[in-house]
């Protein structure tokens, strides 16, 4: 009996390391990998890479959904593997308002990892003063990285006619394309607070498949993960109300809510999004496929502690946590829709 006792702790001991080991960040690698960091960055370190341009897809209309095959006996071919034999760390990083600093210090860390993220832009912004040109955009571009749109003007999309959400919406899809950007398919609302307007969403669904609006610590791929209770992301339900989570309703986490709320206390930021990107891991193991994402969402990458800013020592450590500790990263671009389940899904 003492000898079956023994066992039985000795066995729970191992269990319990084990398991600390495999799922949980280890709280030693905060200080060291922002340690290690500081001497590996600053605006003037260029790490050019090379990488496939982005991907150019057809599709019917202005708007483009990306969609899995329908085989003959209604299954789908699954473009990609959404089982836990892939990686259930997934991530997906975002950057808004066309900053400058995303060219000239994110992007070289970015490049460090070689991950690719999703590049938002405003098209009146580009050219002007601390903001991306159309030359950064393009080699952007052409190193692999999404860019999409976040309209013309900046504008808060709540109170503007149809023309004005036309011209907003639809012109700067048009206003990319003119300047050689590879069809934009998702569309960033400014401030996120649109996804209870169908006047807005039914515009931005007429030019884009997807929309970046709204903010969640996580984003389901089958939008079944909210107090909603919803099981699939149809954009209306049978009564033709929006509903809380779809594909023109993709939310994400500020990062700048942090740097903001903990004046850019970097240690306390970082452990913040440890907690984030780790926070869907369980999720996905407990279901046994990936369906839900952490996407976090950056502005200015520099160190003038403005509310929109992220020190850049913290991006780095973030950065390269992410690599030390196996996650994927991918852009938004990377997202399908099925319309046979109304389920997104990952390529």
């Amino acid at each position: 009996m003492t000898l079956f006792h023994n066992t039985g702790k000795l066995a729970f001991y191992i269990i319990l390391v084990l398991s600390s080991y495999f799922f949980l960040p280890n709280p030693s690698s905060f200080a060291d990998i922002f340690a290690t960091s500081q001497n590996q960055t600053g605006h003037d370190s260029i790490i050019t890479t090379t990488g496939q341009a982005t991907k150019i897809h057809s599709g019917h209309n202005n708007a483009i959904t990306k969609t899995k095959q329908i085989l003959a006996n209604g299954k789908t071919n699954g473009l990609i593997n959404n089982s836990l034999s892939e990686n259930s760390k997934v991530v997906i990083l975002t950057f808004g308002d066309t900053e400058k600093s995303q060219f000239t210090t994110a992007k070289p860390i970015l490049d460090q990892y070689g991950y690719k993220a999703s590049f938002f832009i405003t098209c009146n912004y580009a050219g002007q003063t601390h903001r991306l040109s159309w030359n950064d955009i393009l080699a952007l571009q052409q190193d692999g990285q999404d860019i999409e749109s976040k309209g013309m003007t900046h504008a808060d999309l709540n109170n503007l006619s149809s023309g004005a959400l036309d011209f907003e919406i639809g012109g700067s899809k048009l206003c990319l394309q003119t300047h050689g950007i590879n069809s934009p398919n998702i569309f960033a609302a400014v401030h996120g607070d649109v996804g209870n307007n169908p006047a807005v969403i039914d515009i931005i669904s007429k030019y884009y498949g997807y929309a970046d609006d709204g903010f969640a610590n996580l984003m389901f791929l089958h939008c079944d993960g909210y107090d909603s209770k919803q099981t699939s992301c149809q954009t209306y339900d049978g009564s033709r109300m929006l509903s809380y989570a779809n594909r023109y309703s993709i939310r994400e986490a500020s990062h700048n809510s942090w740097d903001a709320r903990y004046q850019h206390d970097d240690q306390t930021i970082f452990q913040k999004f440890v907690e984030e990107v780790n926070s869907g891991v369980g999720v996905n193991n407990k279901i046994g496929m990936v369906d839900a994402i952490p996407i976090v969402a950056y502005h200015i990458i520099d160190n003038s502690k403005n509310p929109s800013s992220t020190d850049i020592n913290l991006f780095a450590a973030e950065m390269k946590y992410l690599h030390e500790n196996g996650f994927k990263v991918i852009p938004m671009s990377n997202l399908g829709y099925d319309e046979s389940t109304n389920y997104m899904y990952l390529e």
